[in-house]
Formats: structure tokens, C-alpha cells, sequence
């Protein structure tokens, strides 16, 4: 005969789930509580529900870790900046120390310098300072157009606005359709030569240059163009000169080529413009090597004085000169006395009762 048994098995580690506790819970049971959002998963301990595994003071741990975190990173921060500041001021003593280095390596070189013989010293001082006496005469037209110069076709001067504007001299030469501009130094002193001018041309289609001639038939150009061109400054620099004569020529076709601040000298640097030796411009007096001008625009007077006259102007009429042994006047007042050789002429005290004639010893 064969036995029959039933047998239920009840696993004791299931965990209910419900918004309400198990009833008749065993140690160790389990209930996750769903009555709470979320939902927290207690354990019996024998004599009341926990929550398992202690999560809140889980959540405490981790919010206080995640607080000091913050404090942890604050001093990162801090130190992150501090490095930046010692980085900065490394940088800058190293910027420092470099200045410090090129001051030092310039002062070496300065005492390399003076450590140079004297004849080292002087022909560096005769390069520095050679040149700078302009060898053109009359070299902005200030003087109008001398005989310095030889001229073809139509040749003037100018001091506009625009010229003043763009020239040192505030004075040019302004040469017409088919013109030269022509001027010979004489007495060079073979060696190194800079020159240099300022221009402008105002017509086109046909070439306008400015050039040297030298070593009698070599030429240096400063410029030969067709195309118009504002006020530019052109120079050149002539290392070889061995003829003791030196020819500046320009010439222009078609309207107008504007030249000014002509300067021509020795050595190999080319120098702002200034007049030649014993040349004084300004607005009212020229002193040349032929003699003084002295103006007056208001009045229209003017005096020279020349080796070849001494002369009084007005409105461009002489009204009076020195010829020889003898002075020409167009009028002439006398305040007071006039002796001519043995005559005496005087005034009355008053002016209607005439003139006295006394016949002199």
C-alpha cells in the first residue's frame, strides 16, 4: 500500500509589498512601503518596522560628503589661483631679468664702442656728420629765378597754399609744357653724393624727369614718368663721383611739373632740405651770395642791395640809386636845411614867406 502526503512551502524571505504592513511579520522580513513616494523598503527587527539599511543616514553621509566636496573644491579654486598669480609673477620677473639682459648685452655694446682706437672714433664721427651743405643754389626758387639756373621754355615760381603745404621752402620751381630746369656745380670733391627733391606732375601721356649727370656722361634718373603723380620725394644716392662738375637737369611736357627742396650733398645720406651756404630766406628779407633783399608787401617797397646796384623800390619803379659818384632820386624831401656846396637853402618859419638862399664862405 503506497502513502500520500501534502506538503506547502512558504518561503519565508518574500517581500510584500502593500501600503499597509504585513501582519504576524517575522524577524528579518522584509516589506517594501508603498505608501510613501517613493517607496521605502523596511525590515522587521523584532519589534518595529526600519527602514533597511539605514538610508537616511546614508542621505546624510552623502550630503555632507558632497558639502565638503564643495569645500575641497573651493580650495582647489584657491590654490588654482594662487598658482595662476606665481605663474603671472614669474612671468613678469622673467620679463624683468630679460630687460635686464638686453640692457646689459646694449651696455656691452656701448663699451665695445669706446673701446674703438681714436682714428675708428673719428672716421665714425666723419660719417655721421659729413654732408648736409647744400651744394644747390637758389634750390626752392625763393629768390624767384636767378641766373643760377638756366631755363628753357616756360619757367616760374610758386608758394600757394598747396605748395606751403607740402614742401619745407614753401617755395618751388614750376616748370610749363617743354620746359628745362638746368643748374652746373662746380668745384666737387670726388667721393659720395646724396640728392634729393620733391615733385609733382600734373599732365600725363607724355615722360617728365629729373635727373644727375656725372663723371661726365653718367646719369642717375630720381625719376622719369609718364603717369601724373602728387607731391612724392625722390632721392638718390651717387657713390662714385670722380669729375669735379655736377649737371642737375629736368625738363617737362605738357602742363605743369612742380619742383621744390632741391638738395644736393656730400656723403651717402640723404638730409632734409636747407638752403646753400650764405642763404637767407624769409618772408621779408633774401641775403644770397649777390646780396640783400628787404621787403615790405604792405607798403610796396623794397631795397637791394648788389654788387651790381643799390636800389629803392616802389610798386617796382625805382625811385631812387647809388650810380657811381652820384645818387638818382625821383623825389625828394628835405625837413630842414639843404646844403648844396656852397649854398645853404632855409626854410622860413613859416612856410608861406619862403625860403632863405645864404651864399656860404
Amino acid at each position: 500500500m503506497r502513502a500520500v502526503a501534502q506538503f506547502t512551502i512558504t518561503n519565508i524571505c518574500d517581500v510584500v509589498t502593500s501600503e499597509t504592513p504585513p501582519e504576524n511579520p517575522y524577524y528579518g522580513q522584509l516589506w517594501v512601503n508603498t505608501a510613501t513616494v517613493p517607496p521605502e523598503t523596511m525590515v522587521w527587527d523584532g519589534q518595529g518596522w526600519v527602514v533597511q539599511n539605514n538610508l537616511e543616514d546614508l542621505r546624510e553621509t552623502v550630503s555632507t560628503h558632497t558639502t565638503r566636496f564643495g569645500e575641497f573644491q573651493s580650495s582647489v579654486d584657491g590654490l588654482n589661483s594662487y598658482v595662476s598669480t606665481m605663474t603671472e609673477t614669474v612671468e613678469k620677473l622673467e620679463g624683468s631679468v630679460s630687460g635686464e639682459q638686453e640692457k646689459v648685452l646694449e651696455m656691452q655694446a656701448q663699451v665695445s664702442q669706446l673701446q674703438h682706437s681714436v682714428e675708428g672714433l673719428s672716421v665714425t664721427v666723419q660719417e655721421q656728420f659729413a654732408g648736409g651743405i647744400n651744394y644747390i643754389k637758389n634750390s626752392a626758387g625763393l629768390n624767384g629765378i636767378t641766373d643760377d639756373w638756366i631755363t628753357s621754355g616756360t619757367v616760374s615760381t610758386d608758394n600757394s597754399t598747396d605748395v606751403q603745404s607740402n614742401t619745407t621752402s614753401d617755395s618751388c620751381f614750376v616748370l610749363g609744357d617743354s620746359s628745362t630746369l638746368t643748374q652746373v656745380i662746380t668745384g666737387v670733391v670726388p667721393g659720395s653724393y646724396a640728392i634729393s627733391i620733391r615733385a609733382k606732375k600734373t599732365g600725363a601721356n607724355y615722360s617728365s624727369y629729373f635727373r644727375v649727370q656725372y663723371n661726365g656722361n653718367k646719369y642717375a634718373y630720381l625719376f622719369n614718368r609718364t603717369a601724373t603723380f602728387d607731391w612724392t620725394e625722390f632721392s638718390a644716392v651717387i657713390d662714385d663721383v670722380q669729375d669735379g662738375t655736377i649737371t642737375i637737369y629736368a625738363y617737362n611736357r605738357l602742363a605743369s611739373l612742380y619742383l621744390s627742396d632741391i638738395i644736393l650733398t656730400e656723403g651717402t645720406s640723404v638730409h632734409k632740405w636747407t638752403p646753400a651756404p650764405n642763404e637767407i630766406y624769409t618772408t621779408e628779407v633774401k641775403i644770397d651770395r649777390r646780396g640783400i633783399e628787404v621787403s615790405n608787401a604792405d607798403s610796396q617797397q623794397r631795397t637791394v642791395i648788389s654788387n651790381t646796384e643799390f636800389s629803392g623800390y616802389y610798386n617796382e619803379e625805382v625811385i631812387f640809386t647809388l650810380n657811381k659818384d652820384e645818387t638818382k632820386t625821383k623825389k625828394t624831401t628835405v625837413n630842414g636845411e639843404l646844403t648844396v656846396g656852397k649854398t645853404k637853402f632855409v626854410p622860413m618859419a613859416t612856410a608861406s614867406d619862403g625860403l632863405n638862399i645864404v651864399i656860404l664862405d
